[in-house]
């Protein structure tokens, strides 16, 4: 088995994954409703409810319309000979790209499935993930797709023979989409290796029936989509940006306060008041600097904080309590950076 095997870069580790992914709606239950349980019934419930939280809270902004719609698009024409297309999925660090690349590998099982409906006894595999390590080669990224498969990986094999057993096991298997993650990675492999990497998906990309998919961040200025392979890529590919919300207009900031109340609505807290959240919405985008995922962990690290304290009435998010909770440590720097600088504007004034 290879050593480079990621969190979910083998088909049963994704299969899970995604049959768990459907979104879940939470229960509608009452203060006054859950203190009149017994204990064991709060303790299954509250359970239940944290792991909701901490796997599956995903809020559907327009950059995710936007993506659901490129992978439709490109769902519909990936049978054809020619003039299939792709999806770019771009962004910086902390944006929420791994996130949403799981969030479209759900909707795009869910949409095999429906097409399918006998795809487990057929042997189908609806959707591939693959993360790209630095230094990647063909023989490498071949190598990876074999073990995704469980399939034995031959150290003398050609990188012609890894692709056609590639391209035997992805037709067998029908699959839908295929994510190459952290491809910015080609990026840091020398010419020879690039170009061979880039060079190896795209032949596999052109023998599969399925959506490919490539997640990284930068990938506009990047080699993969301008050297003159990269414009292949670039010229198959719908692109989608995934950005930091901004404030500094009307339109930014009711979609910065429609995503802090969609996340107060999935959270479900059983004393947090609807809304209540909407008077720090400016603290929590200095916070996170407007990203989402950024939000995301604050919020959701607040809200399990609360539920495991096991005191339904003090469940609800503050102020206070947002302030006892660190962020990663771009978040960090990025508030560091924020707050220096406004401490030397008066000065430069």
């Amino acid at each position: 088995m290879s050593n480079f095997i990621g969190h979910f870069d083998q088909r049963e580790q994704l299969l899970e994954l995604l049959e768990a992914s459907a979104h879940v709606t939470p229960a509608r239950v009452t203060l006054d409703e859950y203190k009149s349980w017994p204990h064991a019934k709060k303790l299954a419930f509250n359970q239940e409810r944290s792991r909701r939280i901490a796997d599956s809270i995903v809020i559907l902004t327009p950059a995710l319309k936007q993506l659901r719609l490129a992978y439709r698009r490109a769902a519909r024409v990936a049978h054809r000979p020619v003039g299939r297309t792709g999806i770019i999925l771009d962004g910086e660090p902390t944006t929420g790209k791994t996130t949403a690349a799981v969030w479209l590998m759900g909707e795009a099982h869910r949409r095999h499935v429906n097409l399918h409906p006998h795809w487990k006894e057929d042997g189908h595999v609806s959707v591939v993930y693959l993360e790209i390590p630095p230094n990647c080669t063909g023989k490498m990224l071949m190598g990876r797709i074999l073990n995704f498969f469980g399939e034995p990986v031959v150290p003398r094999q050609t990188l012609e023979e890894r692709t056609r057993l590639v391209t035997e096991l992805f037709a067998k298997s029908h699959t839908s989409l295929v994510v190459f993650d952290e491809i910015q990675n080609l990026a840091q492999s020398n010419a020879t290796g690039r170009f061979e990497s880039a060079q190896a998906i795209k032949n596999l990309m052109n023998a599969v029936k399925a959506v490919p998919m490539y997640v990284g961040f930068n990938l506009g200025n990047s080699q993969f989509t301008n050297d003159e392979l990269g414009a292949q890529f670039a010229s198959r590919c719908a692109p989608v940006h995934l950005g930091k919300l901004n404030i500094t207009t009307i339109p930014g900031r009711e979609l910065w306060s429609g995503v802090i109340v969609a996340f107060e609505e999935q959270l479900a807290l059983l004393a947090h008041p609807p809304q209540s959240l909407l008077e720090h919405a400016a603290y929590l985008w200095t916070r996170t600097r407007g990203s989402i995922a950024a939000l995301s962990r604050l919020l959701t690290t607040a809200a399990l904080d609360l539920i495991e304290n096991e005191d339904p009435d003090s469940e609800i998010i503050t102020k206070k309590l947002l302030d006892t909770i660190p962020l990663d440590l771009t978040s960090e720097r990025l508030l560091s950076e924020a707050k220096a600088a406004a401490e030397e504007a008066p000065h430069a004034a």
